[in-house]
C-alpha cells in the first residue's frame, strides 16, 4: 500500500516542481529528508511542538522553489508516515488516539508550511491529507483527536 502511494505521488510532485522551473531553489533543511523514521519520531511529541532532530518544525520542510529531489524525498516520507498513522488511528484505545493526533498534526503542519510557497506544494498537501485520513472514522472521538492534532500543527508546526 505504501509503495502504491509513492508511485502515485511521483508524477504529482514532478508536475508541481515543474511549475516553478527557472526559479532559484531554496535549500530544504537536511533533517527533513533523512527518512520517515525521523519524521515519525518527531511526531511523538504532538500535540506539543514537533521538531525534527529537536529543532526543525515540519512546516520548514516545505520551502519556496524547493528542488525536485527534496520535494520528492520529503513528500514520499510524509505520505509513508501519514499512511502508517492512518492505519494506527483505526486501533482502539490510547494508541489510536495518539495516532489520530499525530496524523492531524502532520496535515496541519504541512498546510502551514505550504502557505507561502505559491501553490507548488498543493498536490503534496492533498496527498498527505488523503493518506492521513484514509479509512479512519472521522466521526465522534476520532474526529476530535485528529482535530486537536490538526489545530496544533497549524499553530505550532
Amino acid at each position: 500500500m505504501i509503495r502504491a502511494a509513492t508511485i502515485l505521488l511521483i508524477p504529482v510532485l514532478a508536475l508541481s516542481a515543474a511549475a516553478c522551473a527557472g526559479e532559484e531553489e531554496i535549500a530544504t533543511p537536511t533533517a527533513c529528508i533523512e527518512g520517515p523514521a525521523k519524521l515519525e519520531k518527531a511526531l511523538e511529541s504532538a500535540p506539543q511542538p514537533v521538531r525534527i532532530n529537536g529543532r526543525i518544525p515540519i512546516s520548514s520542510c516545505l520551502v519556496p522553489s524547493q528542488s525536485n529531489a527534496d520535494l520528492m524525498e520529503f513528500g514520499t516520507d510524509a505520505v509513508e508516515v501519514a499512511t502508517r498513522l492512518s492505519s494506527e488511528a483505526k486501533r482502539p484505545g490510547v494508541a489510536g488516539i495518539a495516532a489520530a493526533i499525530r496524523a492531524g498534526y502532520l496535515v496541519g503542519a504541512v498546510e502551514r508550511g505550504s502557505e507561502d510557497t505559491e501553490g507548488i506544494h498543493a498536490a503534496l498537501v492533498d496527498r498527505i491529507r488523503n493518506a492521513a485520513t484514509n479509512g479512519v472514522d472521522r466521526s465522534g472521538a476520532a474526529e476530535s483527536h485528529y482535530a486537536i492534532g490538526y489545530e496544533a500543527g497549524r499553530e505550532l508546526g
